[in-house]
């Protein structure tokens, strides 16, 4: 074992967070009086309204301005609208927070987009407030945001390090940075994971993509993952643990720092996958040239959907109920779970031109457990789909501009 010098979370800051996983102070017997810690409505949180059902929202980027609009998908308001520039893109987000990388300014902004749901277990509780933007992080060249729980990873691949904030401090709209994880410069992500980061760290040169893994405590101690695989690029979480796709597969990574390389299916053909979709116990690997493979991370098996054209972008139901692929000449696909065949398909939008492509440039799909989202960019629209009902358009949008990346909030 080796010790990196960097992360140190405090103790208060950890006892706080978890502090905020309970309910927040019991109601008084009569349900009257101002909210106070000893008579505030169970799941009362200050300046937020609660409500019967989840407040979801939606962000929609603009290929071309870089600027985000957030969307009420109750009263189908633009409840928020993040300038931004053509070099900003949607780097990352989470159920409640969005997060804008601009690789020539060198920052990520952090927003919060008012909604979110708190999991009490054997009860819910569903939450709005206004939408803002809470601030901004510096380093050179930022990259890949992991968020997790109780901590967000901002990776910048300049520094080759890893800036660790307080997820539960955003709500509050401050950026608390508890620490920092530091690898070295190269082309990486770093993920929280069961009170640790697991990072890629460098090859024999920062132009190189990582081939290997290690997990960092909260001390800062270093312990490399035996299991390695060439050009790591694309991570996601289950409940099951980490993956991280390769060049031959997938790493998967379980909870007691365990690794095992995951071949990639036949039907893949010797292609790769450069980005991994992940719901609660299924991730979804797009491959080059075409088709997408299906990983239980429960079992490590595989199904396969063979598709017309390469994937360029899809997603994962929070509970596992949809996965949806869009091809690049822009025909979307509605994939069974459990099997991996293909239960509907449909043109949809018009093909992505060639610029911006792979950069969050091009059509896109956000996916949640009753509906799927597509952006548009040549007609600025985003459209509403059922998957339980042959992809039926419900709704559609008129953001205007050229939408592209997406992500639903509020779940």
């Amino acid at each position: 074992m080796t010790r990196t010098k960097g992360f140190a979370a405090p103790s208060a800051a950890l006892i706080a967070l978890l502090a905020l996983t309970g309910c927040q102070g019991q109601q008084s017997a009569n349900g009257a009086g101002s909210p106070s810690q000893s008579t505030a409505p169970h799941g009362y949180v200050e300046g937020a309204e609660e409500a019967d059902e989840p407040q979801l929202r939606l962000a929609v980027s603009d290929a071309k301005t870089g600027a985000v609009s957030v969307v009420d998908l109750l009263t189908e308001d633009v409840v928020e609208k993040v300038e931004g520039s053509p070099s900003t893109t949607l780097s990352g987000a989470d159920s409640r927070y969005l997060y804008l990388g601009d690789g020539e300014a060198g920052t990520v902004t952090a927003v919060d987009t008012g909604a979110w749901t708190v999991d009490h277990g054997d009860h819910r509780h569903y939450y709005k407030a206004e939408p803002k933007t809470i601030g901004q992080i510096d380093g050179v060249d930022p990259a890949h945001v992991a968020s997790g729980s109780t901590e967000v990873a901002f990776f910048f691949d300049g520094e080759g390090r890893a800036k660790i904030y307080d997820r539960s401090a955003l709500g509050d709209g401050e950026l608390n940075q508890l620490g920092t994880v530091k690898p070295g410069p190269h082309h990486g992500v770093t993920v929280p994971f069961e009170d640790h980061f697991v990072s890629t760290v460098p090859g024999e040169s920062p132009d190189d993509l990582p081939s290997k893994l290690t997990v960092f405590d909260e001390k800062g101690a270093a312990t490399p993952i035996d299991d390695d695989c060439p050009e790591i690029h694309g991570a996601g979480v289950t409940r099951d643990g980490l993956a991280f796709a390769c060049a031959e597969g997938v790493i998967a990574v379980d909870e007691d720092f365990d690794a095992d390389v995951l071949p990639y299916p036949k039907g893949a053909d010797g292609a790769r996958a450069w980005s991994i979709e992940a719901g609660r116990d299924l991730a979804a690997v797009p491959f080059e040239g075409q088709g997408i493979g299906l990983l239980d991370a429960t079992s490590g098996k595989w199904s396969f959907a063979d598709t017309e054209a390469e994937v360029v972008s899809a997603g994962v139901a929070p509970d596992d109920s949809a996965v949806i692929a869009l091809d690049e000449d822009g025909t979307v696909y509605s994939i069974a779970p459990e099997d991996g065949s293909v239960l509907t398909k449909k043109k949809i939008v018009e093909p992505a031109e060639a610029e911006g492509e792979g950069h969050g440039g091009g059509p896109s799909v956000a996916v949640d457990s009753e509906r799927t989202y597509v952006s548009d960019p040549s007609t600025g629209t985003v459209f509403e789909l059922d998957p339980a009902d042959g992809l039926r358009e419900a709704r559609s949008f008129d953001i205007g501009g050229a939408p592209a990346s997406l992500a639903v909030t509020g779940r």
